[in-house]
């Protein structure tokens, strides 16, 4: 079982979170938003894999999915390591609306388990190959 996640990959394929899924159209609409707020941070310099998102890893998506979409978005399209802790602190805060102690767990979570190096798919910069 841990082999099998550990070996789950470095990108994800296709979406893992409802409707983006099985709705092409809200997807796709997903997809440009990620595009363009990677875009707006970077520039022209992109991700070379599409954006894909899992909602919350491998916690619950509960009433904050939605911020763990976006929290996708940043750790797909990468950065420094400022960029990162910025990201992680808008994650905390965003579900700190829902649940204190979820968004203090996640925030612990992401901080260890996020980082570039790692094999997971959640890892900082999922969306290049090397970053």
């Amino acid at each position: 079982m841990v082999f099998a996640f550990l070996a789950s990959g470095c990108t994800l394929r296709e979406h893992r979170l409802q409707p983006y899924r099985d709705d092409s159209s809200a997807a796709a609409a997903l997809e440009q938003k990620a595009v363009l707020r990677c875009w707006l941070r970077r520039g022209l310099e992109l991700p070379p894999a599409g954006f894909r998102t899992d909602g919350c890893s491998i916690s619950p998506n509960g009433a904050w999915a939605g911020c763990c979409v976006d929290h996708d978005i940043e750790y797909w399209c990468g950065g420094s390591a400022a960029d990162r802790l910025e990201a992680d602190r808008v994650l905390r805060a965003c579900v700190a609306e829902h649940s204190s102690l979820a968004a203090s767990l996640g925030f612990a979570a992401v901080r260890v388990g996020g980082v570039g190096w790692t094999p997971f798919h959640f890892r900082w910069g999922y969306g290049w190959e090397d970053e």
